[in-house]
């Protein structure tokens, strides 16, 4: 990995994210993969999202840049094999992960595997083209079994039902529906992180030593590592997601392991480190 900046909410912040804003990915090296942080876009979620914000002193968390996120998908080169975790948003609405993709140097027919923490549609956008065909033709898409459960209910009232609908048609034999704490491939394993969604999973990528998890929406927004009970309302299961969110940052600080994250502002890889009441997340530049 490269060089560490602590970044804490506060002006230095505010001050080390716009040097970032304008790149398209990130490199990092786990062993002997290569890893790319890519970046869709940046922004900032509003408090309108925060779904426990009159339950709690939220003022006294809103220090500069808590609200700071990002729509960010990864790449994983193992040397063999090219991942993506997931896709983004559709190509219509301003999804870029085909311009990311190319920048790297790598084509849609290149990628092998697709692990998809969750099925919203912000993370599944890039999947399909504009005419509702495959992106990627050569992928197996890795799905948690719960995941798919989630989505394959006729009951499920989510704003992202018909696009998640969409891609289980369109991918169809191509899906793998797996349990969870599944090896997915050489490196590269599943680790549920129930709450956010009911099969919302991580994934685990190891090599030589070295190893970085993949949190998915765990984290939306930097507030949540100052308090991990803050939650936002696209939480479909709010208390399971704060217990996952307090477990992983407790067991991430501990282990001293590399996370990143779907929403996690850049650079969007780094370390938890625990202070006070919450958490401090030291990112990698």
């Amino acid at each position: 990995m490269k060089n560490i900046i602590k970044i804490m909410f506060g002006v230095l912040f505010l001050a080390a994210l716009p040097a970032f804003a304008a790149q398209d990915f990130l490199k990092y090296d786990i062993g002997s993969y290569k890893f790319y942080a890519m970046i869709n876009n940046t922004g900032a979620i509003s408090d309108v999202l925060i779904g426990n914000k009159d339950k709690i002193t939220f003022d006294k968390y809103k220090a500069a840049g808590w609200n700071a996120n990002a729509i960010n998908y990864f790449l994983l080169d193992t040397g063999t094999q090219k991942i993506l975790f997931d896709t983004g948003l559709p190509l219509a609405r301003g999804g870029k992960v085909l311009e990311r993709l190319e920048a790297i140097g790598v084509k849609p027919q290149d990628i092998s595997i697709i692990c998809l923490t969750h099925m919203h549609m912000d993370h599944i956008g890039g999947m399909l083209d504009d005419e509702g065909k495959k992106v990627f033709p050569n992928a197996k898409v890795f799905l948690s079994k719960e995941e798919a459960e989630y989505w394959n209910n006729p009951n499920n009232d989510s704003s992202s039902f018909k696009s998640a609908k969409k891609v289980l048609e369109v991918y169809g034999e191509s899906i793998i529906k797996f349990p969870q704490k599944q090896k997915i491939t050489d490196g590269v394993t599943s680790v549920p992180l129930f709450g956010h969604t009911p099969g919302h999973t991580g994934f685990i990528i190891e090599n030589k030593g070295k190893k970085l998890v993949i949190l998915g929406d765990v984290i939306h927004a930097n507030i949540q590592f100052v308090n991990p009970d803050i939650y936002l309302t696209y939480d479909v299961d709010p208390k399971t997601a704060m217990k996952t969110r307090k477990l992983v940052l407790k067991k991430a600080a501990a282990e001293g392991v590399d996370i990143t994250g779907m929403h996690i502002a850049p650079p969007s890889v780094g370390k938890i480190k625990k202070t006070g009441k919450g958490y401090l997340f030291e990112r990698h530049i």
